[in-house]
C-alpha cells in the first residue's frame, strides 16, 4: 500500500489505536529521512505513539510535513532538470543529487529532527571501540575518525552550530570517508569498520546537510 492509505488507516478512528500504531509504522517504512528507526525515534517526541491517539496523528503530522517539502523540492529538480537538458547539460550536480537523496529532515523540523537523530547516533559511535581496518589504510582511517569526531561532538555541543573551518573540513573529508567506505565494503573483509564508518558517515552528512539547508543548499 501507499503513503497516503497508512496515512488514512493513522486517522481512522473505527481502527483499534495498536493498527493505527502499526499503520504510522508502515507509513514510516514508505517514507523515512532519517532511516527507519531514526525516522520513528524522531516521531515518538511527540508522545506515546501506542496509547495517545494525539501524539499519533501529532507524528502523523510531521511526517506529512516533512514528506510534501521533500516532494516540492523533488518537483522543483525536476524542472530544473528540464531546463537543463533543454540546454544540453544532463549531468545534475552530484552535491544537489547527495542533498536531495541523502539523510535529512526536509521542512520546519529539520534542526530538532538532525539534533535529535545526530544526538541517537553519537551515543552509539561513542560506546563503539575503533575497529579492526587494513593496516595500509589505517593512518588515514583514524585521522577521519578524529577529525569528524570532533566537527559532530561540536555540532551537539553549541546545539547544531558548527564555525566555518569545521565546516570545511567535513565538505574536505565527506568525499574521502565515501571511498574508504567503499573499499571496507568490498569486498566484506571488515565488517565491523564497515558499520563502524558507516555510521560515521550517516553522522557527518545530517549534519552537513544541516549545514546546507540553512545556506539554502
Amino acid at each position: 500500500m501507499s503513503f497516503r492509505v497508512y496515512a488514512r488507516h493513522v486517522r481512522g478512528r473505527d481502527l483499534p489505536l495498536s493498527r493505527r500504531h502499526l499503520a504510522l509504522r508502515s507509513a514510516v517504512s514508505c517514507c523515512c529521512p532519517l532511516g527507519f528507526h531514526g525516522t520513528l525515534s524522531y516521531l515518538s517526541t511527540a508522545g506515546d505513539l501506542r496509547n495517545d491517539e494525539a501524539a499519533l496523528l501529532h507524528a502523523l503530522e510531521k511526517l506529512e510535513a516533512s514528506r510534501t517539502v521533500w516532494l516540492m523540492e523533488m518537483e522543483s529538480f525536476a524542472d530544473r532538470r528540464r531546463v537543463c537538458k533543454a540546454r544540453h547539460r544532463r549531468t545534475p550536480r552530484r552535491a544537489e543529487v547527495r542533498y536531495l537523496l541523502g539523510w535529512r529532515w526536509p521542512g520546519p523540523d529539520g534542526k530538532q529532527a538532525t539534533l535529535g537523530e545526530v544526538g541517537r547516533l553519537w551515543e552509539t559511535h561513542c560506546r563503539s571501540p575503533f575497529p579492526d581496518v587494513p593496516a595500509d589504510n589505517k593512518g588515514a582511517l583514524v585521522e577521519l575518525d578524529t577529525w569528524l569526531a570532533d566537527c559532530v561532538s561540536t555540532y551537539l555541543a553549541n546545539n547544531a552550530e558548527l564555525d566555518a573551518d569545521r565546516q570545511t573540513v567535513i565538505e574536505k573529508c565527506l568525499p574521502e570517508l565515501r571511498r574508504h567506505l567503499a573499499h571496507l565494503g568490498c569486498p566484506r573483509d571488515f565488517p565491523q569498520a564497515f558499520q563502524y564508518f558507516r555510521l560515521l558517515l550517516k553522522m557527518t552528512e545530517l549534519v552537513h546537510h544541516d549545514k546546507a539547508r540553512e545556506t539554502g543548499g
